[in-house]
């Protein structure tokens, strides 16, 4: 399933982090099958590979049975990558049922990562969906009012054969992605029948190309909607059908994709440490402003074309002076799936970290020391959970930021993730998340480096939770950053 595959790059890069994921368990008896509504089914398996620029990472095996009642569908990947000079292994299970229409009916996914468990489950009931989300052993259940019936990846080759859709036709299905637990439509454009190299053989094909959170697809079927090869170009991201043996052929240690280069911006002419700057000038080459957030506080979009940028280091003694209770941006003290800023666990540690004091600013620095702490620094593959990232006390910046954000937001300071890139040491930029909290302005912090305010080495690229920054990947393998101006203090 290609789109879950790129949404696990989201958590890839905030914090070149990557999934663990061992002995997934079966599918929950909530989407168990009906036996006594079977009808004997048309059964569809295929595997195939997955490459990233042309290198093999692992593999990916979708089994679908055709009912009348709809599809069952159920899919399992697994990609072997190297990160931090360690080989991972990330494996997902993800099982779904349709309606006759192919239109999500329920669905299941399960991630266990090695002490990061986590599962969200979904159940459609007319023009809802209520969807919960397990982790940290607490469970968060929310009900979305859909304007139509959605789709899933898995199921869209199934839907333009049922469409019967020809070259010329384009339209746009409403998509679920049970990840980032947001929805927004896809467009398809079946394109004419061309020629498609596969391992050094020609094929002909029809393109089918699909556009999706910004990101585009192309796949390429034969005159029996048989997959030639998929490919998401902005990715580098490949997958192939092969045969069983081939699929699951092992890959050795020294074989693993190396993706510390592959998400990474490096600079041309090295720069200070941005700790010692107080103002920095970029251009961002290769992209676009369109559905990135450039512009905040202390981070100013000064034209598009060329796409420039600025930023300057906030001075929290110039603040004036804030205490309890904050009345202004009170959305960012609302609970989440996954910041669980109610929970008992997560205001208790909030007060055990503040203890009595009183002044915001003072408040903030206490929180912000207290997670750099908190926290052991290592590379982590889950969906960040505050309650689950307070139990295990380890990750990378998705942990730390989440927790941070539930802390601030249990104490009553409003508070917000930012995605984008951080610059290590003047010489490269990587992919990473922090906060920013209200303070009679949005300063930014991080928790990961014990940065308050953040350095201004942080670009925000995007704010929010995952449904906002799976947007960034759009930006990835493409993106160039060129420093204009730089000011020490």
């Amino acid at each position: 399933m290609k789109k879950l595959i790129l949404y696990i790059f989201v958590v890839v890069i905030f914090g070149i982090s990557i999934y663990l994921i061992f002995n997934i368990p079966q599918p929950a008896t909530s989407t168990s099958i009906n036996e006594e509504s079977i009808v004997t089914p048309h059964r569809f398996d295929e595997w195939k590979g997955i490459f990233i620029h042309g290198q093999r990472v692992g593999y990916s095996f979708t089994k679908i049975d055709r009912y009348d009642t709809g599809l069952h569908i159920e899919n399992r990947t697994q990609m072997t990558l190297n990160i931090m000079n360690e080989t991972r292994t990330l494996t997902t299970h993800f099982f779904a049922r349709t309606d006759t229409e192919y239109t999500l009916k329920n669905f299941t996914l399960e991630i266990a990562t090695l002490g990061h468990p986590a599962k969200i489950e979904g159940v459609i009931k007319e023009n809802q969906l209520e969807l919960t989300s397990f982790s940290g052993g607490t469970s968060h259940t929310q009900t979305i009012i859909l304007k139509e019936q959605p789709y899933i990846p898995d199921a869209i080759r199934e839907v333009i054969k049922k469409k019967n859709l020809k070259p010329g036709d384009e339209i746009a299905l409403p998509y679920f992605d049970p990840i980032t637990q947001s929805s927004a439509a896809a467009t398809i454009i079946v394109g004419d029948k061309e020629k498609v190299m596969v391992f050094d053989r020609e094929y002909t094909g029809t393109r089918v190309e699909i556009t999706f959170m910004g990101i585009t697809s192309f796949l390429w079927l034969d005159d029996n909607y048989t997959l030639i090869k998929e490919s998401s170009p902005a990715m580098g991201l490949e997958m192939i059908p092969l045969s069983k043996e081939e699929a699951l052929a092992e890959i050795e240690p020294h074989d693993a994709f190396d993706l510390i280069p592959f998400f990474s911006v490096k600079l041309d002419k090295p720069i200070p440490d941005p700790i010692e700057l107080s103002y920095i000038k970029l251009e961002l080459e290769n992209i676009t402003s369109e559905d990135l957030d450039l512009t905040d506080d202390y981070q100013r979009l000064v034209t598009t074309e060329p796409l420039i940028i600025e930023s300057f280091r906030s001075d929290i003694a110039e603040l004036p002076d804030i205490t309890l209770p904050i009345s202004e941006q009170s959305e960012y003290l609302e609970p989440s799936a996954y910041i669980q800023c109610r929970d008992r666990e997560i205001i208790s540690k909030a007060q055990e970290l503040i203890g009595d004091e009183g002044d915001v600013k003072k408040a903030v620095g206490k929180l912000v020391e207290g997670v750099y702490t908190m926290i052991e620094k290592k590379p982590t593959a889950s969906l960040p959970s505050a309650v689950d990232v307070l139990k295990t006390r380890e990750g990378d910046c998705n942990e730390h930021a989440v927790l941070f954000t539930a802390l601030a937001r249990a104490y009553g300071i409003p508070t917000k993730i930012y995605v984008g890139l951080v610059n290590l040491q003047g010489v490269a930029y990587f992919y990473h998340a922090w906060c920013a909290v209200w303070l009679g302005t949005w300063v930014p912090v991080d928790p990961t480096f014990n940065q308050y305010p953040a350095d201004i080495g942080h670009l925000k690229l995007k704010e929010g939770e995952l449904s906002e920054q799976a947007k960034v990947l759009k930006v990835v393998g493409k993106l160039k950053i060129d420093v204009l101006d730089f000011k020490k203090d």
